[in-house]
C-alpha cells in the first residue's frame, strides 16, 4: 500500500471522532433528555446548566475543526489537532470518573488510542513526505 493511500485512510478516519463530537454537541445543546442516556447523566438537569451548554459548544467546535480540516486537506494541522485533541477525552475521564463511576467514564477514554494514534500517524507520515 502506497504512502498516499495510508494517509487518505488516516484523513477519512478522522471523520469518525469528528462526526462523533459535531452530533454529540448538537445532542448536549439541543436535546438534553438524549444526551443524558446517552453520556450516563442521572440528573437531567446537569445538562441544562451553563457548563453543560459549554461542553456542548466545544463538543461541536472541536468535531467542525476536525472535519473541516479532514475535507479540506489540510493533513499536517489534522494529525496535530488530533494528537493535542486526545487530551479532552481524557481529561474528561478523570473529571467524570468521580461523578459516573469509573466503568461509565471508560466510554471518555475509550476513543483516546485512536484518536492520538491517527494524529501520530498524520504527524508522521506528513513530515516523512516533505
Amino acid at each position: 500500500m502506497t504512502t498516499e493511500k495510508k494517509i487518505k485512510i488516516a484523513q477519512y478516519l478522522c471523520l469518525l471522532p469528528g462526526i462523533f463530537l459535531i452530533v454529540s454537541g448538537v445532542m448536549i445543546l439541543i436535546f438534553p433528555n438524549a444526551a443524558s442516556v446517552l453520556f450516563d447523566i442521572k440528573n437531567i438537569d446537569t445538562l441544562k446548566e451553563p457548563m453543560a451548554l459549554s461542553i456542548g459548544i466545544r463538543q461541536l467546535s472541536i468535531g467542525l475543526m476536525i472535519t473541516i480540516l479532514v475535507l479540506s486537506n489540510q493533513l499536517k494541522a489534522l494529525g496535530l489537532i488530533m494528537l493535542i485533541g486526545a487530551m479532552v477525552p481524557l481529561t474528561d475521564f478523570f473529571v467524570f470518573s468521580p461523578l459516573i463511576g469509573w466503568i461509565s467514564a471508560l466510554r471518555h477514554a475509550a476513543p483516546v488510542p485512536l484518536i492520538f494514534g491517527l494524529g501520530l500517524f498524520l504527524t508522521y507520515l506528513t513530515r516523512k513526505t516533505e
